[in-house]
């Protein structure tokens, strides 16, 4: 059989396929596509959980720039918030890259780094998916998003931060649709550090942590949230990338990225027609079955 970079015809047009999904849910969801990529790296070509979650990481290098670039078309990345972001989730992405580095020379199971985060993330994720249908009445149309983050962050209404922290946002994307929104950045900004390190060392990019933080913490709106956290994990990834260099396996992640390049470039231009409920609800569901498969692949059942 023919074979290009050590890899089968039929194993590339798998990897081909799976990249042109990949990129379709990463740039909808603002995530790597870390959710999608461990588990199938792992069920379809038998990755150990360390070349997995460190191969994933090479994808989301060109899953992110693909997006980034679309949405920078779209010009619906708020870049202010997106680098104030990059301040806490670098040091996290290069810290979570280091301790992965280290479990695996000291030949340590990071099984129940992985049973809290999955029990956790499936914790959030259902309260999340209720509270968005429950609330309806609050949701707002992306054509005209005005948020009013004083009064409506949940559980912080008496958090009172200094005015300096504060950013007032007010722009038209590509298409003329209107964002106007006020967030105070501090200290909830501090938790994309978590993102980074979870992202870093479990390959998922950090979209897992920073999407909810920019929408349901900042006030955010969904459309925004999901680019900037998009263009956030781009500037974020290659530090652990860097770090986790040796465990990369670069043949697959070329054909993977192949597929993630174009439909990434194509999706961004159709969210504007999808509306934020949506949006999220997708996400947390994502969430939840990429939790529920860490459940099982720690627990040993065979899926």
């Amino acid at each position: 059989m023919i074979e290009l970079l050590g890899l089968s015809i039929l194993v590339i047009l798998g990897l081909f396929g799976l990249g042109l999904l990949i990129g379709a849910i990463s740039p909808t969801f603002g995530i790597g596509g870390g959710l999608l990529t461990v588990p199938l790296l792992i069920l379809l070509y038998d990755f150990s959980g360390e070349v997995a979650t460190a191969t994933s990481l090479g994808v989301i290098i060109f899953t992110s720039l693909s997006g980034s670039l679309a949405y920078i078309r779209e010009k619906r990345i708020d870049f202010k918030i997106a680098f104030a972001f990059m301040i806490f989730a670098i040091p996290g992405s290069v810290s979570g890259a280091l301790v992965s580095r280290w479990l695996k020379s000291q030949n340590y199971e990071i099984d129940y780094f992985q049973y809290i985060f999955a029990g956790t993330m499936i914790v959030i994720a259902i309260y999340k998916i209720a509270t968005i249908f429950f609330q309806s009445k609050n949701k707002t149309s992306e054509k005209n998003v005005e948020e009013k983050v004083e009064n409506e962050k949940e559980g912080l209404k008496k958090v009172k931060l200094r005015e300096k922290f504060t950013v007032t946002r007010s722009f038209d994307d590509k298409r003329g649709l209107h964002f106007e929104y006020k967030t105070k950045l501090f200290p909830e900004v501090i938790i994309a550090f978590v993102g980074g390190f979870i992202g870093a060392m479990l390959g998922l990019g950090g979209g897992v942590i920073y999407v909810p933080i920019l929408t349901m913490v900042l006030g955010i709106p969904a459309g925004i949230a999901t680019a900037t956290s998009t263009f956030t994990i781009l500037f974020a990834n290659p530090f652990a990338v860097a770090l986790r260099w040796s465990s990369i396996q670069w043949n697959y992640v070329l054909f993977l990225s192949i597929g993630t390049i174009i439909s990434a470039n194509i999706v961004p231009k159709f969210l504007h027609k999808i509306k934020s409920k949506w949006i999220l609800t997708g996400f947390w569901t994502i969430a939840i079955l990429a939790a529920i498969r860490l459940l099982l692949k720690v627990s040993g059942v065979n899926i």
